[in-house]
C-alpha cells in the first residue's frame, strides 16, 4: 500500500487557463449528447451501418478506453466503430505532422501535446472533450526513504533524481512545469529552476538508452531505490501488479500540474471533418457516463474534475498548478534538448604567478582548485573532458600551455586511473605549477584547434578558460590576430564554443568577452573564486542561449 504524503496543509491553486490557446479550443461534447438523444428520440435502437473512425490513445489509458467503448452500444457510439490504437504521444504527434497513418481522433495524456502540434499544423485541434480523466504527477520513493520536498524545485534538486525525457514524457515535463509555475508566483526562483536542469539533463544521458517511460521509472525505484517523478495512476498500476511493493507517493504542498487526457479532433480540414467531429461528440458522451467513470477510476485515474480517488487510494487532495505563459513550455523543452546533449570540453586553467595572490584567508589558486573540484560534479559520466594549465613557457620553449590530462571520455583510464579521477588529481596539483606570466592568446587558439581536431557532432564541443589576468606574452599573437583566426577557423556546421571565466576583477573582461563572442560563447567574471561553481552552471546554460538564435 502506498504511503500518503501530500505535503503540508498549505494550498496553492493559481488555476489559470491556457490564455490564447484556450480561446482556440472549442468543446463539442454537449452537442454530441443532444445528437445521441436525437437518435434515441427517433426510435432507432440499432444502426443500419457503422462508420469507422480511427482513435489514437495514450498507452497509459488505452486499455480502459477500449473496455469502455467495447461495452457501449452501437447507438450510444453514434453508429461508429472506433478503431483504437494504443500509441506513445510522440508517435501520434509525428503522424499528425505528416500525412500517413494520421488518426481522426486523439486522446493524449496532456493538453501539452496539442500545443506541440501547433507548429506542424498551424492550428490547435478542436476538442470534443477537455478531459477524459486526470492523473497527478507525484514523487515516488521507497517507503522507508521518503525525501522532504517543499516545492517542485526541491524535487528537481534531489540528488540522483530519476527523471524521464520531458520531450517524450508528460510526467517528467510536469515536474519542470510545476517548478516554473511556482516561480511565476515567486515561490521559487526561475534561475534556480534553470540551474537545476543542468545536472539533470546531463545525467539523463546515463539512462537515455535504457527504458525510461513512467512505468519503467517506478519499477526502477522499487528495485533499486532512490526517487522518481511518475504519476499517481502509474504507481497504483504497479502496486496492483506487485502486491506488497513498499513505495510511497508524495506531492509538494504547492500542488501539482495535472495531466488531463483531452479528446481532440485531429483529422485534417476537409470533407470528412464534420463526420469525425460528430463521432468525437458521441465518444465524448460515452466517456462521460457513470459506467465509464467507474472503469477509469478502477484503473487508477481521477475523474475529469480531478476529485481524489476513493477508499484512500492515491495521494489525496492536491492543488492544481498551471502555467500562466504557455510559451515558457516550448522554451524550457528547447533548453532541455540542448542541455541533454553531453559535453565535450577542454578546461584550461591559469597558473600564472598572479594566481598565488591572497584572496581572503586563502589564495586565488587554492580557491580556484576547491571550486573546480566541486564543479566537477556538474559533469555527467557521458562527458568528454581534458585539462590544460597555462603560463608563459609552461609547456617548454615558446609553448605556454601544458596538457595535464588529454581530452577524452571521463570513463576512460589515464595514467592508471579513471579519467575523471586523473582530472581531479591534476586540478589539486595546480598550485605546484604556479609561476610566470599569463600566456592567454596562444593558449586559447591552441585549445580551440585541439577541440576542433576531434569534433564530435553528438556533443557540445567547447573550451572553458579560467584566468585572472590579461595576456602578458609579448611574443604571442595579438588579440586582433587571435580573433581573426578564431573567426576564420570557426565552422558554423561544426562549431566550437569558447566560454571564458575571469577570476576576480584583475582579469581582462573586454578581451575575454571578445574571445567568447567571436565563437558564439559567453564570458563571465567570478569576482570571488568561490563563485566558480555558479559560473560553471551558467557556462553550461550558455549553450541554450547560443542555440536560441539558430
Amino acid at each position: 500500500m502506498s504511503g500518503r504524503h501530500s505535503g503540508s496543509s498549505r494550498r496553492f491553486s493559481p488555476v489559470v487557463t491556457w490564455g490564447a490557446a484556450a480561446l482556440a479550443v472549442v468543446v463539442v461534447a454537449v452537442g454530441g449528447w443532444f445528437g445521441v438523444q436525437a437518435v434515441r428520440a427517433s426510435g432507432a435502437d440499432s444502426c443500419d451501418s457503422l462508420d469507422t473512425v480511427s482513435l489514437a490513445v495514450d498507452t497509459s489509458i488505452a486499455e480502459p478506453v477500449q473496455q469502455i467503448v467495447s461495452q457501449a452500444g452501437e447507438v450510444d457510439r453514434g453508429c461508429v466503430n472506433f478503431d483504437i490504437r494504443s500509441e506513445r504521444p510522440t508517435d501520434t504527434a509525428t503522424e499528425i505532422a505528416g500525412t500517413e497513418n494520421r488518426p481522426d481522433l486523439w486522446i493524449p495524456d496532456s493538453t501539452l501535446w496539442l500545443l506541440k502540434t501547433l507548429r506542424s499544423t498551424g492550428a490547435l485541434p478542436e476538442l470534443a472533450k477537455t478531459s477524459v480523466a486526470n492523473t497527478v504527477p507525484v514523487l515516488v520513493s521507497k517507503s522507508d526513504a521518503v525525501p522532504v520536498t517543499d516545492t517542485w524545485l526541491s524535487v528537481l534538486q534531489l540528488p540522483g533524481q530519476r527523471i524521464g525525457d520531458p520531450l517524450t514524457s508528460s510526467a517528467s515535463n510536469a515536474a519542470i512545469l510545476g517548478a516554473l509555475a511556482e516561480s511565476e508566483v515567486a515561490i521559487s526562483d526561475a534561475k534556480a529552476v534553470s540551474a537545476a536542469l543542468v545536472p539533470m539533463a546531463q545525467d539523463f544521458g546515463r539512462i537515455a538508452d535504457k527504458p525510461h517511460d513512467t512505468p519503467d521509472l517506478v519499477a526502477e525505484v522499487a528495485t533499486e531505490g532512490g526517487s522518481s517523478v511518475a504519476t499517481e495512476q502509474a504507481l497504483l498500476a504497479y502496486e496492483a501488479d506487485n502486491p506488497g511493493a513498499e513505495l510511497t507517493e508524495s506531492v509538494p504542498p504547492t500542488g501539482s500540474y495535472f495531466l488531463n487526457y483531452p479528446l481532440a479532433v485531429t483529422t485534417p480540414a476537409g470533407p470528412d471533418y464534420d463526420r469525425v467531429k460528430k463521432a468525437g461528440a458521441a465518444l465524448a458522451s460515452v466517456l462521460a457516463t457513470q459506467s465509464a467513470t467507474d472503469t477509469l477510476v478502477a484503473a487508477g485515474f481521477r475523474t475529469a474534475s480531478g476529485t481524489p480517488l476513493p477508499d484512500g487510494k492515491g495521494v489525496g487532495s492536491v492543488a492544481s498548478l498551471e502555467i500562466k505563459n504557455p510559451l515558457s513550455i516550448e522554451t524550457t523543452l528547447r533548453d532541455w534538448a540542448v542541455l541533454a546533449l553531453p559535453l565535450r570540453t577542454l578546461v584550461v586553467e591559469d597558473v600564472s604567478g598572479s594566481m598565488a595572490a591572497t584572496s581572503g584567508d586563502s589564495t586565488r589558486i587554492a580557491l580556484t582548485v576547491d571550486a573546480s573540484v566541486g564543479a566537477n560534479d556538474l559533469f555527467s559520466d557521458q562527458t568528454q573532458m581534458g585539462l590544460w594549465a597555462f603560463s608563459i613557457g609552461l609547456g617548454g620553449g615558446q609553448q605556454d600551455y601544458r596538457e595535464l590530462v588529454p581530452l577524452g571520455p571521463v570513463s576512460n583510464t589515464f595514467d592508471g586511473k579513471p579519467q575523471r579521477q586523473a582530472i581531479l588529481d591534476a586540478i589539486r596539483g595546480l598550485p605546484r605549477l604556479v609561476g610566470g606570466g599569463t600566456g592567454l592568446y596562444d593558449t586559447t587558439l591552441a585549445a580551440f584547434r585541439r577541440v576542433k581536431e576531434g569534433y564530435d557532432p553528438n556533443y557540445v564541443n567547447s573550451v572553458i578558460i579560467l584566468t585572472d589576468g590579461a595576456n602578458e606574452d609579448n611574443g604571442s599573437i595579438t588579440l586582433d590576430q587571435l580573433l581573426a583566426a578564431l573567426q576564420k577557423e570557426q565552422d558554423p556546421v561544426r562549431p566550437i564554443v569558447i566560454v571564458t571565466v575571469g577570476v576576480t576583477s584583475d582579469a581582462d573582461p573586454v578581451a575575454l568577452q571578445q574571445i567568447s563572442a567571436v565563437t558564439g560563447g559567453t564570458s563571465y567574471v567570478a569576482e570571488d573564486p568561490r563563485d566558480i561553481p555558479d559560473v560553471f552552471v551558467k557556462a553550461l546554460n550558455s549553450r541554450t542561449e547560443r542555440l536560441a538564435g539558430e
